[in-house]
């Protein structure tokens, strides 16, 4: 019985990296969209968030095959739980790169749009949402912490990115283009804080508090 339920938690840690993986993925074709003012590439976004949601609720089945079938003890109990949440974050972010490729399909190019620095934002919430799905499957305490506090980085890049926008609009006539920009970078950082939501259900996971 309990190597079948072992196998049950790596099948489930294997549907977390992938949906881990679905969602860098969304973020990076969000992006890629935004630069190449692309409308078929944020059009394919919205269609992956579909399979995104599917796996959502995969995830959830397992988690309660294995809180109903097995009744894990309390280490286990807590790392399913976490799976829960996680999984509800993970979703939130797809629906935000789904935001960010509808923006692409409505607005026009714009000469100022501080486009570098927002893919450098885009570049380290990846990271931050890759570390926090493996600091879950790692069971890896100090990486779900480093997670958390790089969270300070990436307010202070969207702070730099937002004053500079604001400041634009401002000055001139594309007011509207540069807030859409302004937008698609909110997202980005609302990414962030789900990857830092995801951290606090890891270190809830390991040692039963939640930050």
């Amino acid at each position: 019985m309990r190597e079948r339920y072992e196998e049950e938690l790596r099948k489930l840690n294997v549907s977390i990296i992938n949906m881990g993986k679905m969602i860098e993925i969304a973020i990076e074709s969000s992006m890629l969209a935004l630069m190449g003012r692309d409308v078929d590439a944020a059009k394919q976004v919205a269609k992956n968030d579909e399979a995104i949601n599917d796996m959502e609720r995969d995830i959830e089945a397992q988690c309660m095959k294995l809180l109903l079938q097995q009744q894990p003890m309390a280490t286990d109990l807590r790392l399913i739980t976490a799976a829960l949440k996680m999984i509800t974050d993970m979703e939130r972010i797809g629906d935000h790169a789904v935001d960010v490729a509808d923006l692409v399909m409505n607005v026009p190019d714009c000469k100022y749009g501080k486009m570098s620095e927002i893919i450098e934002l885009s570049t380290e919430i990846i990271k931050m949402l890759h570390n926090a799905v493996q600091s879950y499957i790692e069971k890896d305490y100090n990486k779900a912490k480093s997670v958390i506090a790089h969270d300070d980085v990436i307010d202070n890049l969207y702070h730099v990115i937002k004053a500079d926008l604001v400041q634009k609009i401002r000055e001139t006539s594309e007011g509207e283009t540069i807030l859409d920009y302004l937008l698609i970078a909110k997202y980005i950082e609302r990414i962030g804080d789900h990857a830092v939501n995801i951290a606090e259900w890891v270190i809830f996971a390991l040692t039963g508090e939640r930050e």
